[in-house]
């Protein structure tokens, strides 16, 4: 699961001119593959310590239901 909070990724001059590449020349596959190539991989890299399961919780839910300590609603 990833963590959402607000992310700050910069690009280096020739990046910035890929994307201003894209934006005029409104090259939609270009978008998605400069997303891909250079975007996403970020993106991913700075969750890495950051992502968990659902089923991390802080609490055993099995084993509070097998011990009769599970609560009703």
């Amino acid at each position: 699961m990833l963590e959402i909070k607000k992310k700050t990724l910069t690009l280096d001059p020739q990046e910035v001119m890929e994307l201003e590449r894209i934006i005029i020349d409104e090259d939609r596959e270009g978008a998605l593959q400069f997303l891909k190539k250079n975007i996403y991989p970020r993106f991913i890299a700075s969750q890495q310590d950051h992502l968990k399961s659902h089923l991390d919780g802080c609490s055993d839910p099995a084993g509070a239901f097998s011990q009769g300590q599970a609560t009703k609603k």
